[in-house]
């Protein structure tokens, strides 16, 4: 009798842990800043329809690791001028290293039909910012823009490369957001980063000009990287391209400020985000969807403003198989 009690408690005690997750949370108003005096009063969510109680939410504290994806697939060498997309990728890729580089620990990855390439953390951010000026060539540009794309297995060995790794760290990919060639389905990965808990964002580049007809794969792809990114509790933050000599972002749309602001307000969706406590109303048994979003009150202070939120809860047997919840 008292090893059923015993059972029973224990039992409980993990329904209880299940219920009880921590997630990240990031928002920004309509200029992209970062709203400051949000509370969780200011927050409803909902799964299966029925409430889910928002206990807490605070900065999150954690160091942020950072896994730079650069794709060197041959669509980056293709140009309708004489700056094809490599240029644009290497250029914006350089930017989000000087933003972020004393902020966080940075490693590397290049890809095309395969991983070719990687400067890890043990390397130091120093190897990374050395690695971003040596591949601006025209050399670099001939001999290693090319081949297919492989956008899934790239982002699971940029995963890889963080050890016990949490909602602080994050994968930031720059790519057309085409993908012909993956060992792993859409499927896996999406299963893969549940169970980590590492965020995806993404800056999509893109020719200003319809020179050619796109591929499915290149027609899709934005699509299924934007669904990876925000199950992941990530986002597309921008579309880019350039704009005669400078880069036009599309969350810049009507060119309020520079480029580099923009994208150094984007950023800070990724470094600056907050951690959510919440109780759910009943244990998870498989993955669900959840709504996150701002009391009518908090929607008539702050119009337009974004939330970005893993929008999927893992069930409580992932959990407990060892996922860590944030």
């Amino acid at each position: 009798m008292l090893a059923l009690t015993v059972f029973a408690q224990a039992a409980r005690a993990q329904e209880l842990n299940c219920q009880r997750r921590v997630l990240p949370v990031a928002l920004r108003d309509k200029l992209n800043l970062p709203i400051q005096s949000v509370s969780a009063a200011d927050f409803e969510a909902k799964v299966h329809g029925k409430p889910i109680k928002v206990l807490s939410l605070a900065p999150d504290p954690r160091p942020h690791r950072l896994v730079l994806i650069l794709d060197t697939s041959g669509s980056m060498g293709t140009s309708i001028t004489d700056s094809p997309l490599w240029n644009l990728e290497l250029s914006l890729a350089r930017h989000f290293f000087g933003a972020d580089r004393q902020r966080s620990q940075i490693a590397l990855l290049f890809f095309n039909d395969r991983v070719n390439d990687v400067i890890d953390f043990s390397q130091g951010n120093s190897a990374v910012g050395d690695k971003l000026q040596q591949v601006g060539t025209r050399e670099y540009l001939k001999t290693h823009i090319k081949g297919k794309t492989a956008l899934r297995d790239a982002i699971f060995q940029g995963v890889q490369l963080l050890d016990h790794p949490t909602s602080a760290d994050a994968v930031y990919v720059l790519t057309d957001g085409g993908d012909n060639v993956s060992a792993h389905k859409t499927s896996d990965l999406l299963q893969h980063l549940a169970v980590t808990s590492v965020r995806i964002f993404a800056v999509l580049l893109y020719q200003s000009l319809e020179y050619r007809n796109r591929t499915p794969e290149e027609t899709n792809g934005p699509r299924e990287l934007a669904e990876i990114a925000q199950k992941s509790g990530g986002e597309i933050l921008t579309a880019a391209e350039w704009h005669g000599g400078s880069v036009a972002l599309s969350a810049n749309a009507e060119a309020k400020v520079k480029s580099d602001e923009t994208l150094n307000r984007l950023y800070q969706v990724i470094l600056g985000d907050s951690l959510l406590e919440v109780e759910l109303p009943f244990p998870i048994a498989k993955s669900e969807h959840w709504e996150l979003k701002l009391s009518s009150a908090a929607r008539r202070q702050w119009k337009n403003a974004q939330i970005t939120y893993p929008d999927t809860l893992i069930s409580c047997n992932a959990e407990v198989s060892g996922s860590g919840r944030n």
